[in-house]
């Protein structure tokens, strides 16, 4: 893994990590709510064997990167663009998983003349009444506050934020979460998480809150418009987000390709993650 940090025209820091091979094709991977661009640690070993270059950063106020007050799902366009720039990426594809969806079709909308692939993977967003269905009562709640009454959201993250960003009791839920994961890859992609959400949360409650109400309110461009070749991998017990509302994406996209994960939750990315390496690496050019 290296790491890097910019600083974007705004003054803001936009600090970024790199998985895979480091001369791979480039994938920028924006990772879930609340999730720090450690989180992209999960795909580091198939990233490399498909031979992508895994750039995983840090949203604003996540991580390192600096808070961004007027935030948008079009502003994630220009800190993206800029990375680009400074990377020096004239060509590269997308990767959004679950919160850092929208973020990904927003950028696949208006980087459309650099992205040559998009992935989705377990998407959220802005659901109707009848893809909600089969979601947890918890979830529920977290939308309807994100979609009403955003600010509400914050007791709910600061209660999470006290759970992970102490050491002590860190250290405690993620002893029980690795010992209820079902293999070796679910346990070693259940620590990268724990410290990526822990990492996003070291600011402070702000950012996530705000980037709830952002991806669960109504995203400001069509779907119709974006041309890109979209893959969506989703899975079909997935109860944070039911799979109804991929199977919307994957309609009303102009160029979509769904896979289910029949026996996947939320951690389809996980599950799947060497067919989603290996389809992104055959738009390598």
């Amino acid at each position: 893994m290296t790491a890097g940090v910019l600083t974007l025209a705004d003054g803001r820091p936009l600090s970024w990590y790199e998985f895979g091979d480091r001369d791979g094709f480039p994938i920028v991977y924006t990772a879930g709510t609340p999730v720090s661009g450690l989180g992209g640690a999960c795909y580091d070993v198939t990233a490399r064997a498909a031979g992508l270059r895994w750039i995983s950063p840090d949203k604003p106020g996540y991580g390192a990167s600096g808070h961004q007050r007027r935030r948008s799902l079009a502003g994630w366009s220009d800190d993206l663009r800029a990375l680009a720039g400074h990377l020096g990426l004239d060509r590269f594809g997308l990767v959004g998983e679950s919160g850092g969806a929208p973020f990904t079709l927003a950028a696949a909308h208006r980087l459309a003349d650099r992205v040559s692939v998009v992935a989705l993977v377990s998407a959220g967003g802005p659901m109707g009444p009848a893809e909600r269905v089969g979601m947890t009562a918890s979830a529920r709640l977290m939308n309807w506050f994100a979609r009403n009454v955003p600010v509400l959201n914050t007791f709910r993250v600061a209660a999470m934020r006290r759970e992970l960003v102490n050491p002590k009791n860190r250290h405690r839920a993620l002893h029980d979460a690795i010992a209820a994961a079902p293999d070796a890859t679910h346990a070693t992609a259940t620590r990268v998480e724990f410290e990526a959400v822990a990492d996003a949360l070291r600011q402070g409650t702000r950012a996530t809150v705000q980037e709830l109400a952002l991806i669960k309110r109504d995203w400001p461009f069509p779907l119709s418009e974006v041309a890109t070749p979209v893959h969506l991998w989703h899975g079909a017990r997935d109860r944070n987000a039911p799979i109804a509302f991929a199977r919307r994406l994957a309609r009303e996209l102009p160029n979509a390709t769904l896979h289910v994960g029949e026996l996947s939750g939320h951690d389809v990315g996980v599950d799947c993650s060497h067919e989603i390496t290996s389809v992104l690496a055959s738009y390598a050019k």
